[in-house]
């Protein structure tokens, strides 16, 4: 069986170039609390969003410490933060969702800047993100949301948002990202006299005019995530050993205690049409640390398939329970 491969849509690839400002007026508008277009800027990838998301969270309070989610998490809070002297300390979650009890215990325990978390954990499950961002506000820590995973639903409630529309994402432009912080934020880089400094450091992360492409991917966000959570529910509701059946995601985890042998045997029947798997191996901090397999619908070209396609996946994991 061959699922066709999420590509950059076709409007998108026919009007590659275009007015950067037309892709912040569509950016702003997906995020629930919207930011100014000027405090939104695009940037190679999301991986440099949370670079400078790091250091704007240092310019603003300084070095210490940061939290950020024991699992479900993004591989890059643990990398770049450390750059510039800021501590990544991991707390425990529910399966990568942040527990709002265990999220207070730990800022009082540890005193962090910032917390740094996706608002989609591991792409399974969303996060109670109005709660998280009350939180944040009360123990006057900046939050840092990466919206990759969510992007086109309820999300963007961080002082700070990152995102990344590489792929496969939601905004699958195979290349770029974006930074968006809150009006409050730049009038505190103001203060410190940082606000110039950041100004020039993402003049040197210079992007190509593919600002069309962006625009036209970010217009079918809201599409592509419903489609990726109607799929995912499918499956959820066909196997017995799915996670968060009650919970929006655009992936599927299915526990297994031998996934490796399993994902040998969906790869020998199933592929995207680029060859690559629609699965990926757990336990894996990026996802959860379980024992499973993670079904990649944001892989699939979720607009271009439809339930029967599901289902004949369906029926081949089945032969593994």
């Amino acid at each position: 069986m061959i699922i066709p491969h999420r590509t950059p849509c076709l409007e998108g690839k026919i009007n590659v170039e275009g007015e950067e400002e037309h892709l912040k007026l569509v950016l702003s508008h997906l995020l629930k609390k919207r930011k100014n277009e000027d405090n939104i800027k695009i940037l190679p990838s999301g991986n440099a969003a949370i670079f400078i998301a790091s250091k704007i969270v240092k310019d603003i309070l300084g070095e210490g410490n940061i939290l950020i989610p024991d699992m479900g998490g993004w591989r890059g809070f643990l990398r770049y933060p450390k750059m510039l002297n800021l501590n990544p300390i991991k707390i425990k979650t529910n399966l990568g969702v942040v527990d709002i009890e265990e999220l207070i215990s730990s800022i009082e325990k540890y005193n962090p800047k910032a917390l740094f978390l996706t608002s989609l954990a591991g792409y399974l499950a969303p996060q109670p993100l109005k709660e998280i961002k009350k939180v944040c506000e009360e123990f006057g820590i900046l939050f840092v949301e990466d919206v990759s995973g969510k992007i086109g639903d309820d999300c963007g409630y961080g002082d700070i948002v990152v995102c990344s529309m590489g792929s496969p994402k939601i905004i699958n432009c195979e290349y770029g990202g974006f930074l968006a912080f809150d009006e409050e934020i730049k009038e505190e880089l103001k203060k410190v006299n940082k606000l110039d400094e950041l100004n020039a450091l993402i003049k040197t992360y210079k992007v190509p005019n593919f600002f069309g492409l962006m625009k036209e991917e970010a217009k079918n966000a809201k599409k592509v995530y419903k489609k990726c959570v109607y799929f995912s529910n499918i499956i959820k509701s066909e196997m017995e050993n799915a996670y968060f059946k009650d919970k929006d995601g655009v992936c599927v985890f299915l526990e297994y205690e031998n996934p490796r042998e399993v994902a040998k045997f969906v790869d020998s029947r199933v592929k995207l049409d680029n060859g690559k798997s629609i699965i990926t191996k757990c336990p894996l901090y990026d996802r959860i640390l379980r024992n499973g397999i993670v079904v990649e619908i944001k892989k699939m070209d979720v607009l271009n398939i439809d339930k029967d396609n599901i289902i004949e996946i369906v029926n081949i994991l089945k032969k593994q329970i």
